[in-house]
């Protein structure tokens, strides 16, 4: 243990040096049909791409991206989707698969259309999937937090929600068209993401909330149920559990997702650490 601890504490010195001046850039990305809003901190490095959650749009990722800024040095994005905080929607192309091409656009036209690394939160975690399975090659690794996943979102889940949905269905339309969208697509969604599995040559880091987002009801099992089923299903996936944390566990423990985010990117630019890692187990 104290080996490993001291292999962690030399990848951040390792890693320090490669931190530079950020520089923030805040803008829009004609996509096909509308605009995407970006936020970018410049640096050196894979970058990271932030998902945020469900209703959520880049800005819920504000408070950790300077520590992460700080402690790796790569350029970080965010990104708001269709729908959401400053990016328009076109409502000729929604569904997940749109939003994921649209996302591609945006990130090729900016230059990021590479190797890149994913952290996604919650319904975010669809998302990072989708993009994943299309780039299962360019995508190096990825830190889910408290992520949705396919298996959860049974044909009697979807039903449920819609249920509950179906009253607030024409306040969404008159005014948040994100939600709407992202509400009547749901089980179109739902259809293709359990179609579609997260690449298994890729590392992921997965943290899992002790206080699920379903907590006081049947289903808060079978989160964390599906969350065990993903981790087992490759060796390079790694379950984390976020003790005393609830769904937000960006938020509510910043430095255990830090932990997370170094340890899955230091080895992107020191490769030999995680061989290191591996033998000392």
């Amino acid at each position: 243990m104290k080996i490993r601890l001291l292999i962690t504490l030399s990848v951040y010195l390792l890693i320090g040096p490669l931190a530079v001046k950020s520089q923030d850039i805040d803008t829009l990305v004609d996509v096909g049909g509308n605009k995407l809003h970006f936020h970018i901190i410049k640096g050196k490095g894979i970058p990271i791409l932030f998902e945020a959650g469900g209703g959520d749009d880049g800005r819920a990722w504000k408070n950790l991206l300077p520590a992460v800024a700080d402690t790796v040095g790569t350029t970080l994005i965010t990104y708001d989707r269709p729908g959401f905080g400053k990016s328009g929607l076109d409502t000729n192309h929604t569904g997940i698969l749109n939003e994921v091409k649209q996302l591609e656009r945006g990130l090729k036209k900016l230059g990021y259309g590479g190797e890149i690394m994913l952290v996604a939160h919650s319904l975010g975690g669809l998302y990072a999937t989708l993009y994943a399975s299309r780039h299962p090659k360019a995508v190096k690794a990825a830190v889910l937090i408290d992520a949705s996943t396919s298996c959860f979102f049974t044909d009697a889940y979807v039903t449920q929600v819609e249920l509950e949905t179906k009253p607030k269905l024409e306040k969404f339309r008159r005014e948040n068209l994100g939600a709407y969208y992202l509400s009547v697509n749901l089980r179109k969604n739902a259809e293709l993401m359990r179609r579609t599995p997260f690449p298994l040559n890729i590392s992921v880091t997965d943290i899992v909330a002790e206080r699920t987002p379903v907590e006081g009801t049947p289903d808060a099992k079978r989160w964390k149920s599906c969350h065990a089923q993903f981790a087992a299903a490759s060796p390079k996936r790694k379950s984390v559990m976020a003790y005393g944390s609830g769904h937000y566990v960006y938020k509510e423990k910043p430095a255990l997702v830090l932990d997370a985010i170094v340890k899955e990117y230091f080895p992107l630019v020191v490769p030999a650490v995680r061989a290191k890692e591996v033998k000392l187990k």
